[in-house]
């Protein structure tokens, strides 16, 4: 609404000065329309570059050099600290210091990096005026640099050389105050009038505005990336009998977590478990149930049970799981002593063999009925898992899309399999890269799974 009432005071000004030259022809003083125009031109650059970036040292290194494309000859952008280490929005007391990080500062003459550096901490006493600026919101002017202010590096003063006017304003968003941007002009430029200190203001804003965007970007995917990296299988140095790699892509651009998981349980007597699901639907619901359900699966393994009672009882699990209940998922106990395989399906597409030779069988398995039905039967199936076998599981995202029904997606990824020749984790990444589309439609993830022999000590590779 401030950017709104601000534009639309703009363009009153535009219309009076257009006014006046129809009324008496050529205006007395041509000024005052250059200034309306050179502010409306300057704000719209800085929104326009500002609002496409969601990285918070990006958008202040844009507002910095725009501020120095002819309005400022020295600008730097300061940050609360909390902010940025605590993701606390700060709230300073009258008695408490400011810390604040320097982001971005640029100079239209020189370079200040080994001065005044990127990423540099700076705390501020209460009654200092940085502290006044961020915790009453208010602009601090001064004619000459305060000597708390940027000053702790040798030489910095004279790098600055004649810089005569500084304004402090205030980063505030409609909830707070961010921190705060430094401008400064020298006198070629002239002083800050009382029209560039409201053009300051309003640039700020837009500013705020966009930091506090990145800032909360920045906060979401950080915490979807934790979250993508604790549903991952936790592989436990080496699997004794087999190597394991694995890939994962969330659909869309946004979405960094999804219904998708899978899981590696070592077991007692040389035996492995093995679990691939995949809730119904997107995103932190789909998430949610995934979560719940991979837990719950990793425990009833651990339990020595079989595939088909471990689906047994996530069937009876789902329902109680919120609004997504509906999950596909393929379970498998390995024995690598014996070198056989158990397997349970449960609605999933079914898994494929590799062989040594490169030829590709899928398991012969009941289809099964997705997870959250209630009252449904799974079957155990049993199969030869000799020494250099390769365990395909994945989700139907890797095979299925609008362009591809389930049969060609199956072709697909067997012929994809059979032309990957290099080690087991580059053929999990060949195969993503050869089916999987960016974005993608679907949740993805795929695991592969080989038998070796045990007195070869192999890690198991994790991408």
């Amino acid at each position: 609404m401030v950017r709104l009432a601000f534009y639309l005071t703009i363009r009153r000004e535009a219309r009076g000065v257009n006014a006046d030259v129809a009324a008496d022809g050529p205006p007395r003083d041509p000024a005052p329309a250059d200034a309306v125009i050179a502010r409306l031109s300057l704000l719209a650059m800085a929104g326009t570059r500002m609002a496409g970036a969601l990285d918070m040292e990006q958008v202040a290194r844009q507002l910095v050099e725009v501020a120095l494309a002819g309005f400022a000859d020295t600008a730097g952008v300061y940050v609360a600290e909390h902010l940025i280490v605590g993701d606390e929005i700060p709230r300073p007391s009258g008695t408490r210091s400011v810390e604040v990080r320097r982001i971005a500062l640029g100079a239209a003459h020189t370079d200040l990096e080994d001065c005044f550096p990127s990423g540099e901490v700076l705390v501020f006493a209460p009654d200092s005026a940085v502290a006044v600026c961020v915790r009453e919101g208010t602009v601090q002017r001064f004619a000459e640099l305060p000597a708390d202010i940027g000053t702790a590096h040798p030489g910095a003063r004279d790098r600055l050389g004649d810089l005569a006017d500084f304004l402090l304003v205030p980063l505030k968003t409609d909830a707070s105050i961010l921190g705060f941007v430094a401008f400064a002009r020298g006198p070629a430029a002239g002083p800050f009038s009382d029209e560039h200190t409201a053009v300051a203001v309003e640039l700020t804003a837009l500013a705020a505005g966009c930091l506090d965007t990145a800032r909360r970007y920045q906060r979401e995917h950080a915490a979807a990336r934790a979250l993508q990296a604790g549903l991952m299988p936790r592989l436990l140095g080496t699997v004794p009998g087999v190597q394991v790699a694995h890939r994962s892509v969330p659909a869309g651009h946004a979405n960094l977590v999804g219904g998708d998981w899978c899981d590696i349980v070592p077991l007692s007597a040389g035996r492995v478990a093995l679990v691939i699901g995949d809730a119904m639907g997107h995103g932190s619901a789909a998430a949610a149930a995934m979560v719940q359900l991979r837990a719950a699966a990793r425990t009833l393994a651990m339990l020595d049970l079989g595939p088909a009672r471990i689906l047994t009882w996530l069937d009876r699990i789902a329902p109680s799981l919120g609004p997504v209940q509906f999950a596909t998922c393929v379970c498998a106990v390995l024995d690598t002593t014996t070198r056989t395989g158990v397997l349970g399906r449960a609605g999933h597409p079914p898994p494929i063999m590799l062989r040594p030779d490169g030829g590709c069988d899928t398991v012969d398995m009941p289809p099964g009925l997705p997870l959250g039905l209630g009252n449904t039967v799974y079957e155990d199936v049993r199969v030869p898992f000799p020494d250099g076998t390769t365990l395909v599981l994945y989700t139907d995202g890797l095979i299925e899309s609008r362009d591809r029904d389930l049969e060609s997606g199956l072709a697909a990824l067997r012929s994809a399999l059979a032309d990957a020749t290099a080690s087991l984790d580059e053929a999990c990444g060949a195969v993503v890269a050869k089916l999987v589309s960016t974005p993608s439609q679907d949740d993805v993830t795929v695991m592969l799974v080989r038998a070796h022999d045990q007195g070869v000590k192999s890690a198991p590779e994790e991408r």
